[in-house]
């Protein structure tokens, strides 16, 4: 398994104020597989078919939206869990908190063991690839 990644300059995350600038790496995706890829994989390595497959992904969706809405954390073994997440401006006073402070509410995912597992740093290689910045476009021209 191996991860691509470029190196970016970047104010310190921890320091932002310095105005010092290191370079860091940042992954830099390699593809992507849709939900059809999955489940032909899927359906490869079981007694189902794709079609099923795909009809289980997309009922765990909305049965994961359902219990999230329902305040509910959604555990999935070893793949992880979901939960809401509120962001709200703040009051002086709790009593001074309204339901209208709340902005915005995110989706929190958190890995399970069965991914946290596959990115342990000791089981990758990394192999340097340019930036996007870097890289050429279709024209062969520098984005």
């Amino acid at each position: 398994m191996a991860i691509n990644y470029s190196i970016a300059k970047m104010a310190n995350p921890m320091d932002r104020e310095s105005g010092e600038y290191k370079f860091y790496a940042k992954a830099q995706a390699n593809g992507s597989v849709s939900i059809n890829e999955l489940a032909e994989e899927i359906a490869y390595a079981t007694t189902l078919t794709d079609g099923d497959v795909l009809n289980v992904i997309r009922a765990l969706v909305k049965r994961i939206n359902m219990h999230i809405a329902n305040g509910q954390i959604v555990k999935l073994e070893n793949l992880g869990s979901f939960q809401a997440q509120l962001r709200s401006d703040g009051a002086a006073a709790e009593d001074l908190f309204k339901p209208t402070m709340i902005r915005k509410v995110t989706l929190q995912f958190r890995p399970g063991i069965g991914l946290k597992g596959q990115l342990n740093k000791n089981n990758l290689t990394f192999h340097k690839v340019k930036s996007l910045k870097e890289a050429p476009d279709e024209e062969g021209e520098l984005m």
